[in-house]
């Protein structure tokens, strides 16, 4: 099997791996791999992805939906604490 070096992988992000592969039973690496294993599995293409999206704004009937930049703004805006 080849082998991979990783590094300077930030101090926060190993805490939660090491944490999660703790909570697992599982070694570090053995986390490691079965993250990318689940993240490799989900990952959709941009195709996919836009696929889902014009299939939901039709379910949804979004046509008609033109914000102006202001709008949009206000919207962020109006989502932050």
């Amino acid at each position: 099997m080849p082998n991979i070096t990783i590094r300077e992988i930030p101090d926060v992000l190993y805490q939660d791996i090491k944490k999660m592969a703790e909570e697992e039973r599982r070694s570090i690496n053995s986390q490691i791999i079965y993250n990318l294993s689940q993240y490799v599995k989900n990952e959709k293409s941009t195709e996919q992805r836009l696929a889902e999206v014009r299939k939901l704004r039709q379910a949804i009937n979004v046509k008609d939906f033109h914000p102006t930049q202001e709008q949009l703004k206000e919207m962020v805006e109006e989502g932050r604490p």
